[in-house]
């Protein structure tokens, strides 16, 4: 009884999240929630339902981090109301309590990469992210995420591929069409984007690779040229030794002779 009681809670949860940005809230004027949405801020009903849902699969803490940054909850929202869903990577409390001090450091900016870089932009179930062993788009837009499974478990790491940045889901939260909730034990961090160079930094790269193509040639080039030379000069080398050898001798066989007329 008491899974049956958690699925039905967990569904009425997510008919919530679904329902309450087309619904009236009870003892508030239509013109209230009109004017919530028309300010881009979705009825407090479904923020509330988020965080619960969060809360109760044991991510209290990371759901106290979306709503407290501005932007993060409505974008889980309004891609759960997506034809495609969402799937939310939701750290457990102890990987955020770790994770506190390095999030107060991050811009505001690098503080929603980070927490949109735990949804990705599709709903998927136990059985198609059973499928997935390669790299998924995050909310984040610039980050993907790879997907690994190693004796049965699914494994998450930043793209690319990292051991020092990497969860492993650890339980099933909500598996519905328009929303995957699933626990892990660490928090993901978005990978450096690689610095992007300039059309004056690549021409510059282009002209110093030329420059260094022309001087390379023009060593080969004066390498060869030395080499021919040499090999010119040892003919010329044999015979100036043939003749000194040749001198030498000569020098050798006059001497004694004229040594015996001098004794004569």
């Amino acid at each position: 009884m008491a899974p049956l009681a958690g699925a039905a809670v967990a569904s009425c949860m997510i008919l919530l999240l679904l329902l309450v940005p087309c619904a009236q809230g009870q003892g508030q004027p239509p013109e209230a929630s009109e004017e919530a949405w028309a300010e881009g801020q979705p009825p407090e009903a479904s923020e509330d339902a988020l965080t619960t849902l969060l809360s109760e699969g044991g991510c209290g803490a990371f759901a106290a981090l979306v709503a407290a940054t501005a932007g993060v909850g409505d974008a889980f929202r309004e891609q759960i109301a997506g034809d495609l869903g969402l799937t939310l990577l939701c750290p457990d409390d102890d990987a955020v309590r770790a994770f506190i001090p390095r999030f107060h450091s991050l811009t505001v900016e690098e503080q929603v990469a980070a927490l949109l870089y735990h949804g990705l932009t599709m709903a998927y179930s136990e059985e198609q992210l059973s499928w997935v062993h390669w790299k998924v788009s995050t909310l984040d837009g610039e980050q993907m995420l790879t997907v690994r499974h190693h004796r049965g478990r699914v494994i998450l790491s930043s793209w690319p591929p990292s051991s020092r940045n990497e969860a492993r889901i650890t339980k099933t939260v909500v598996g519905d069409d328009h929303l995957a909730v699933y626990l892990i034990d660490a928090v993901l961090i978005p990978a450096d984007p690689k610095p992007q160079m300039s059309f004056w930094g690549v021409l510059a790269v282009i002209v110093v690779l030329l420059v260094l193509l022309v001087v390379g040639i023009a060593a080969i080039v004066l390498l060869c040229h030395a080499l021919v030379y040499l090999c010119s000069l040892l003919p010329r080398l044999g015979r100036w030794c043939k003749g000194r050898v040749a001198a030498y001798a000569s020098a050798a066989r006059v001497t004694p002779h004229a040594q015996g007329q001098q004794e004569h």
